[in-house]
């Protein structure tokens, strides 16, 4: 089985990616090739749909680190939705979701980002 990936504009600067399939040593190089546009400094959030991932290996796990240490270096935002059990197993197993935002779904991920947006906005008008 091979990975499929497609990526979403929510907005400017806002991109969710949908993945299926299997993430692993055969597909990960992939994965990183249609992440890589938009790993600049003008995304907001990266949303990573792993709905259905049903397998990932560890140079799938490393290129979903890349490039979540990417977006949020630059003070930005990046989610994953919809982790089947396995697939957060494995990122249980090396510690990885520790500082990771994981949600249920995006209606849950798309509350947890209005409240961080009116959080800012209270800063801001102090």
């Amino acid at each position: 089985m091979s990975l499929k990936v497609l990526v979403d504009k929510r907005q400017e600067g806002e991109f969710v990616v949908s993945l299926s399939g299997l993430l692993d040593s055969q597909t990960y190089a992939e994965l990183g090739e249609k992440l890589k546009p938009n790993l600049v400094s003008s995304t907001k959030l990266l949303m990573l749909n792993m709905a259905e991932v049903s397998y990932i290996s560890s140079m799938g796990i490393s290129t979903i680190l890349h490039a979540k240490k990417f977006i949020e270096h630059g003070g930005n935002h990046f989610i994953m939705i919809n982790l089947q059990p396995q697939i957060k197993l494995a990122f249980d197993i090396i510690n990885a979701l520790a500082d990771m935002h994981v949600f249920q779904n995006i209606e849950e991920a798309d509350t947890y980002l209005a409240a961080m947006e009116r959080k800012e906005i209270e800063k801001r008008n102090k």
